[in-house]
């Protein structure tokens, strides 16, 4: 029997803190196929955050990264296989898997961006065993609709050479900052392994002045930890999520294409209030909030922290009811291989998160007019908090994150 291993490395990086972010967030910009995938990739990251609540410390994944890969490898299973798949990608059934696989290919074109002050890099790798029998039709979609590459290794007499291939990839593609995916050779037996990483590196409107950050508490229920926090007053979209109890808001990065969504609760500071708000969103409810956004001064205050995380997501996607993909006797991955004796060990996740001031100093400000939304002055991110790394023009949320303990970063750059 052969086995399939999916890998998925996640990197954010981003400086601190921006200027004024438009607050239509160009939603009348989206095309309605984007639009839809952007929706379902946040009901889909609300589906994962609400599985991994009990993951210990802070939790930050990609929702697009995860989803991607498993939207590819949902094209080459057939079955029960597939259709757990489908349902927990939460695809709806008259939707033609042509048109899934379409749909990412046009959002991960409209993502792609590389210059000074942003870059994104959303790739993916197939590693194929030698003399692995993988169809054509599955690679060839890999390549047309997911930008795959495409290497072979020799699984079988070199494991352990096999790993570092796959894990030298990984540092490629994340410039470095997840050094070692794979943590054990692969078994002699595998026969294909799908790898995606998600690399985002940006700076904000205005960085944050190094000088100004001073360290400061943070509370996290039972005790207060140090960190150092960034200070900065400033105009941002704001709301308050009133039915949730909870205020958010928009930090833009340069260019305006990408932004960071904060939501800090305001009840008690405790696992329930967190989960209140968090359980209580929606896609719809997101999106309608951010509509609502206007621009409020605000002494802005956020921690400069690393957030590392790592998970192995089978029990996560087995609370989804996809289950048969990783069972030798119900592994159905006949479009895919036609060896039908395969199927998937695992997923594994890493995803590492770096806040710091740095960025690109812009040489002027935007005006806009003012609405200040309640009587609060500052809006601190000193207790739990929800953070979205979002696409603004499509929605899709590229990491999501829960700031439960952030690890503090002792440098101010990148």
């Amino acid at each position: 029997m052969k086995t399939l291993v999916l890998a998925v490395a996640l990197l954010g990086l981003s400086s601190c803190l921006g200027s004024p972010l438009t607050p239509t967030i160009r939603l009348h910009a989206r095309r309605e196929s984007t639009l839809q995938l952007g929706d379902i990739i946040n009901e889909f990251a609300l589906d994962m955050s609400e599985i991994l609540w009990n993951e210990p410390g802070n939790v930050v994944f990609s929702p697009l990264s995860i989803g991607s890969l498993m939207s590819l490898v949902m094209s080459g299973s057939s079955g029960t296989t597939y259709t757990q798949m489908r349902n927990a990608l939460l695809y709806s059934a008259n939707t033609p898997d042509i048109m899934i696989h379409t749909n990412y290919r046009n959002v991960l074109q409209s993502l792609a961006k590389l210059d000074n002050d942003v870059i994104v890099n959303v790739a993916t790798r197939l590693f194929l065993a030698s003399g692995a029998n993988i169809l054509s039709n599955f690679t060839r979609l890999a390549q047309e609709h997911y930008g795959s590459s495409v290497r072979i290794l020799n699984f079988r007499d070199d494991p352990r050479g096999s790993m570092e291939s796959v894990n030298q990839w990984v540092r490629d593609e994340t410039n470095g900052k997840i050094p070692q995916l794979i943590t054990q050779p692969f078994d002699s037996t595998t026969s294909f392994v799908a790898t995606n990483t998600v690399y985002f590196k940006g700076s904000w409107e205005h960085p944050f002045d190094p000088e100004q950050t001073q360290d400061g508490t943070f509370n996290i229920g039972s005790s207060n930890i140090t960190v150092p926090m960034m200070r900065s007053t400033m105009t941002v979209p704001l709301v308050e999520m009133r039915e949730l109890d909870a205020e958010m808001i928009a930090l833009p990065y340069k260019g305006y294409e990408y932004g960071m969504l904060l939501i800090r609760p305001n009840g008690p500071i405790d696992d329930i209030t967190l989960q209140k708000v968090e359980f209580g969103l929606d896609a719809a409810t997101l999106n309608r909030y951010v509509g609502e956004m206007r621009n409020a001064t605000r002494i802005v205050s956020l921690p400069r922290m690393r957030l590392d995380f790592r998970a192995y997501l089978k029990n996560a996607l087995t609370d989804l009811n996809v289950v048969d993909m990783f069972s030798p006797s119900t592994a159905d991955f006949s479009r895919l291989t036609a060896n039908r004796q395969v199927w998937v060990d695992d997923m594994i996740h890493q995803t590492v998160v770096e806040i710091t001031e740095t960025g690109t100093e812009a040489a002027a400000a935007t005006s806009i007019s003012l609405n200040r939304i309640g009587a609060s002055k500052t809006f601190e991110v000193n207790r739990p908090s929800i953070f979205i790394i979002r696409h603004m023009t499509t929605g899709v949320p590229l990491f999501w994150g829960r700031i439960m303990r952030p690890d503090p970063l002792q440098t101010s750059g990148f």
